[in-house]
């Protein structure tokens, strides 16, 4: 009876030992799956205010020199993309550190949803802004050409997919942040 209870004993320790490796590779796996979608998310950001920094000269080439238009709107413009480049470095600031993974996760996860939250408010900011720019912007097109029949439509058909393409990235933005919350909660779980 002795040696069979020792025998189970020996058995425990070893499906133990076991499942603790088991955590420790579920953990790693975890981590270095979080540390890739935050990578995602800095990526998107980094593209976007590229974007956002071309636009500038850019926009003074296509608003100014070639379509004739103010350069107020220009400026406004220039204004705008400054905003968006200060706000995703601003937001990013905190999910481009190295240690971030390596650390409390708790804090990792405050940082992340802090981070969720200010992404998910931006379109408040953003798409009255926006709006209000490409108002402008269509207002002075129509004063230019004379109100053609066809400006305010394809300025609208312009507004629309460009705001369709603005929010499907920020939708695209919100999952990234979701998902690297739920496996922080899973690897919460595991401990």
């Amino acid at each position: 009876m002795d040696n069979e209870l020792e025998e189970m004993r020996q058995q425990m320790a070893i499906l133990k030992d076991k499942l603790e490796s088991q955590t420790i590779v579920n953990d790693r796996f975890i981590r270095r799956s979080i540390k890739r979608g935050v990578s995602t998310i800095n990526r998107r950001y980094l593209v976007l205010g590229i974007i956002a920094l071309v636009m500038i000269p850019y926009g003074y080439w296509a608003f100014v020199m070639l379509n004739g238009l103010s350069v107020g709107l220009w400026l406004a413009m220039c204004a705008l993309m400054l905003i968006v480049v200060g706000f995703m470095y601003y937001n990013s600031r905190d999910l481009r550190d190295d240690d971030l993974m390596g650390g409390n996760l708790v804090e990792v996860k405050r940082k992340l949803a802090l981070a969720k939250k200010r992404d998910g408010n931006w379109p408040w900011f953003g798409i009255p802004v926006a709006l209000a720019w490409a108002s402008w912007a269509v207002y002075e097109m129509a004063q230019q050409t004379g109100g053609s029949e066809y400006l305010v439509p394809c300025c609208i058909v312009g507004i629309l997919i460009g705001a369709l393409v603005g929010l499907k990235v920020h939708f695209k933005t919100q999952r990234h942040y979701r998902d690297v919350l739920e496996q922080l909660e899973d690897l919460e779980d595991t401990k």
